[in-house]
């Protein structure tokens, strides 16, 4: 879903950022600045490293205004971050992983050599950094865990050997964000040095305006802090300290609904116009409606907590890096601790029907220690060599609140219109099926329609009674325990055949070793409610609502404990041309590791601990390259020539309904072309550009989630095929129980042959930077990127409805600085065609045919003092 930029907006800002690199001539070419990426645990040139590698440095971070992972999308083509309502997605060459608690991360994250496989642990990795690499295809030698689609390399800043500091204090008009942060480093003695960050910010207007809550959302409160101490324990011996902690709170969602389906009864319209309706009123049980069509109801506040979405947590680590250098090479100890917890709640039907709440809360601690042995790179013969141990603990809960005070009168009005007089005689309250069964002998295929109007009245006679006895809802509990602990030792190589000819090898070993307690059950209708209830009929209504059968596993039960292990290789040739370029060639292995179905429902299925569990995914990959460097110097030209193939990869399949359920369900195979390049013009003005080309397929996914056009027809279908054998009784059990699970499982979305979301298959950025001084004391730096990305589907099923056409991206900033560098103010613009688009689409829970979308933010602008000392 796309709409045109506005045709008659002109930014200044994007005039001034052109006029300024127009301005200068052209004066003789420069030799571009190295940049020292640590890919393969050396500080290496990024020329001479054999991998795609995309590298950016705080400082162009900080320039351009990137604070997160979901900022880089349009400077790092076949990198994507996207959000949704679980957690975040990171894709790299058309792999990431679903929404699952119980997955493992396709693409590793890594913090001064901690691995951060949570979305959570990740949210603060972009303070006060020294260099974010982003590594492209399996890193399964030296990156110790899971990194099978790529790695995030990140290296946050050191303290300094000569006192410095930054305040940096910025405020966006549009969101009305104020953002405050800075540094203090130096030298405390003659051998211990530190550095001290802390960070505050604030977003009190949101882009999207909630019309339920009279508010702009979604706004935000985030603090962060840092400290590090550098300690010289000898001469060639030095100790690392850091800790950092901090404490997050998010109100709202910036989500609107694309398609109203049923919806459109509450006057919600089919648009991604800013304007959302979301919101959880604080009553039950449904009365009537007002005169704008809101629920007017009794008092009781189960459902509602204040905003349409809300997220509370907070996360510290610290890590402890020991470093000794020798003659013979350097030594490296990383011992580290990271933890985090939060808590969400979520109005889960995404309209004002205050139909469904959905809580959840993680609770994450992680210990991790690496001892690593870095060779000479003297002679001809180096290497790398080391173990890995890590210690994971992960509870995850989610709460469903069920309101069935709105849900029993929407769905009983649906059936008292389409019976009409009929309706007393086959209603029977209490009784699901006899209900279902007598509309389905009643109405028969009912023009294509039957399946839904059975099931709508057969689950407005289960509701009644308990509505009647004053019981408005009830909720699902499900839980998931998880330890986790792993080793690896690792050793990798490199042999120089030649002076212009090397080779490398690389192997590791890993052993993982998981167990878990896995449990779903019904509670009281209460805010909170997790204590099983003792009400069967509540029971039984609330695992037919929630899709689930009541189940607790433990892990003496034969699938709730695994035990893997894997070796995976990499092997690489590199090549000197010449003395400006390297060519090279390279195949590698990874693995995901298996785990649990942190949602498992046990619905339909046999009361199996072994269905709760899922494989791992394992992938092979080759690629041959080239990094130049051209024009003496002046420009830079990389290219990767990749293909990777995949197998077991697990999928999350959404029900259609309140669930997922998890499966290794597929093989695919990706390849493609990725193109970079760095010129400096001038000693005033740098471009860099980059170009991918990703062409990924699944060559088997049969059971992926059918869209809700699909399962319409193919519960509709079933049903219509009972009764033309004269089965009105099997055509309602169908109309009740007929999941998107059960659509999958038949095979109706067959992916084979297509693409996955979030994969564009071309995307292309362009960045100019130029710098014009003013007098002899002033300078002016502009920065401008370009971006454009191909179609993509925002949505693992490929429903053509969350197609997002293809998009240009314009970002720019001007910077007024002193030559000094001790200060400067910049104007910052995101977005500045004001381009509307999606970066997630989803059926809604309890509504088919309607699709909720989170819209990324429109134009703004940002004012920004800085004051380095």
């Amino acid at each position: 879903m796309s709409q045109a930029p506005h045709s008659t907006t002109k930014s200044c800002l994007l005039a001034v950022a052109i006029s300024s690199v127009c301005m200068t001539p052209m004066v003789q070419a420069q030799t571009l600045e190295e940049v020292i990426v640590t890919a393969q645990k050396r500080a290496e040139s990024l020329q001479d490293v054999p991998i795609s590698v995309s590298a950016m440095s705080g400082e162009t971070l900080s320039d351009a205004g990137i604070q997160s992972f979901t900022d880089m999308n349009h400077y790092v083509p076949s990198f994507s971050v996207t959000k949704d309502p679980i957690g975040d997605k990171i894709n790299i060459r058309g792999i990431q992983s679903g929404n699952q608690a119980g997955f493992e991360q396709s693409v590793g994250t890594f913090v001064d050599g901690i691995y951060r496989g949570r979305g959570t642990q990740s949210r603060y990795s972009f303070l006060d950094v020294e260099a974010v690499e982003i590594l492209r295809g399996p890193q399964g030698t030296l990156f110790g865990k899971n990194t099978i689609a790529g790695a995030l390399n990140i290296r946050s800043a050191r303290p300094t050997d000569e006192f410095s500091g930054l305040l940096s204090a910025s405020y966006n008009t549009e969101f009305e964000t104020s953002d405050l942060q800075g540094f203090i480093s130096g030298p405390l003695s003659d051998s211990v040095r530190g550095r001290v960050f802390l960070m505050n910010r604030e977003m009190d207007k949101g882009w999207v305006q909630n019309r339920f809550y009279n508010a702009d959302v979604p706004v935000s409160d985030e603090k962060a802090g840092r400290l590090s101490l550098e300690i010289d324990l000898g001469d060639n011996t030095t100790l690392h300290i850091k800790t950092e902690a901090a404490d997050f709170t998010t109100i709202g969602q910036p989500w609107d609904i694309l398609v109203a389906g049923g919806l459109s009864a509450f006057g919600i319209s089919s648009s991604a116009d800013y304007r959302t309706r979301m919101g959880n009123i604080p009553q039950a049980p449904f009365t009537h409606f007002g005169a704008n069509g809101e629920f007017v109801n009794d008092p009781n506040g189960v459902m509602d907590f204040g905003s349409a979405g809300r997220l509370d947590g907070d996360s510290t680590e610290s890590v402890i890096t020991l470093e000794h250098a020798s003659d013979q090479g350097t030594l490296t100890a990383i011992v580290g601790h990271s933890a985090y917890e939060f808590q969400r709640f979520l109005d889960a039907d995404f309209g004002p029907t205050s139909s469904a709440r959905f809580d959840d809360s993680e609770d994450f601690d992680q210990k991790s220690i690496e001892l690593r042995f870095a060779s000479d790179t003297e002679g001809d013969f180096n290497y790398i060599t080391g173990m890995f141990y890590q210690e994971q603990d992960l509870t995850v809960d989610g709460l469903s609140l069920f309101n069935f005070g709105t849900l029993q009168p929407l769905l009983n009005g649906g059936c008292v219109s389409a019976l009409g007089a009929a309706y007393p005689a086959l209603y029977v309250s209490g009784d699901a099926l006899t209900t279902a069964n007598n509309v389905a002998a009643a109405v028969g295929s009912a023009g294509g329609a039957g399946a839904a109007l059975a099931n709508a009245c057969g689950q407005a006679a289960a509701f009644e009674p308990l509505v009647n006895a004053g019981i408005n809802g009830g909720n699902r509990y499900a839980l998931l325990d998880q330890s986790t602990e792993s080793w690896a030792v690792f050793f990798q190589s490199t042999y120089d055949i030649s002076d212009s000819t090397r080779v490398t090898l690389g192997l590791r070993y890993t052993e993982e070793e998981k167990s878990a307690s896995q449990s779903v059950h019904a509670a009281d209708f209460v805010e909170g409610g997790t204590s099983p209830t003792n009400n069967p009929i509540l029971i039984a209504t609330v695992e037919t609502a929630g899709e689930f059968s009541t189940h607790h596993f433990t892990p003496d039960d034969p699938g709730m404990s695994r035990d893997e292990e894997s070796l995976t290789w990499s092997a690489n040739i590199q090549w000197d041309l010449s003395n400006d370029t390297m060519l090279y060639a390279s195949a590698s292995t990874g693995f995901k590791a298996g785990g649990f179905n942190s949602f498992y429902m046990a619905l339909g299925q046999a009361d199996n601990s072994r269905d709760a569990a899922f494989e791992e995914e394992e992938v092979i990959s080759f690629e041959v390259g080239s990094k130049m460097t051209l024009l003496d110097g002046a420009a830079e030209l990389n290219l990767a020539l990749f293909r990777t193939e995949f197998d077991d990869l697990q999928a999350s399949i959404f029900t259609g309904g309140t669930t997922f359920v998890v499966q290794n369900a597929a093989k695919a195979v990706t390849q493609g072309l990725e193109i970079d390049g760095r010129w400096a013009i001038s000693d005033r003005l740098n471009l860099q550009a980059a170009f991918a080309y990703i062409d990924f397929e699944f060559e088997q996914f049969p059971n992926q989630a059918c869209t809700a056009a699909q399962f319409t027809q193919a519960r509709q279908a079933a049903y219509d095929a009972a009764l033309e054998a004269g089965n009105s009784l099997g055509a309602a059990a169908v109309a009740l129980t007929y999941t998107n699970g059960s659509c999958a499982a038949a095979g109706v979305n067959d992916l084979q042959g297509k693409s996955s979301e979030n994969t564009p298959e071309l995307q292309f950025s362009l960045g100019l930077n130029h710098t014009q001084t003013l007098g002899s004391d002033f300078e002016l730096l502009s920065n401008l990127n370009i971006s454009w990305t191909d179609d993509v589907f925002r949505q693992a099923d490929l429903d053509p409805i969350s197609l997002q056409e293809s998009f240009w991206k314009i970002d720019a900033n001007v910077t007024l600085a002193s030559v000094d560098g001790r200060w400067d103010v910049s104007l910052i613009g995101n977005n500045l065609t004001d381009e509307v688009t999606l970066s997630y689409v989803n059926d809604t829970p309890l509504f088919n045919g309607t699709h909720q979308a989170a819209l990324e933010q429109p134009r703004s602008f940002t004012l920004r003092g800085r004051w380095h000392w």
